[in-house]
């Protein structure tokens, strides 16, 4: 008749062999993540599963006063921002006010004297 080994030899044989092979021993079978981190990194394989995309911007600045080349989108964009200042709903003018005055900004300390003459 046969014995089974006793519950806290299997454990010993059991970190012992975790020691030898280089594996993690978890006699409490916690949850490690061991699974999630031995795997591949999807990021680089996915990055590189579409082609990069071309767009006329691009194709521009490569080679620059191909005149034929036209951006169908582009051309649709220039025209609904021209629509829209003519109703006057474009962007306002940089640095512009209701009045019409510039807009000034104040810094906190003009220059270095000022912390010199707190003295």
């Amino acid at each position: 008749m046969k014995v089974a080994p006793s519950s806290s030899a299997v454990s010993s044989l059991k970190a012992l062999q975790a020691k030898v092979f280089g594996t993690s021993y978890n006699p409490t079978n916690a949850r490690t993540g061991a699974k999630y981190l031995r795997a591949r990194l999807q990021g680089p394989s996915m990055l590189s599963y579409y082609p990069p995309t071309v767009n006329f911007r691009a194709i521009e600045k490569l080679a620059p006063g191909l005149g034929r080349l036209q951006d169908v989108r582009e051309i649709q964009r220039e025209k609904d921002v021209e629509r829209k200042k003519m109703l006057g709903k474009g962007p306002p003018k940089k640095g512009k006010l209701a009045g019409g005055e510039e807009k000034i900004h104040k810094r906190l300390c003009t220059d270095e004297s000022d912390f010199l003459n707190d003295e």
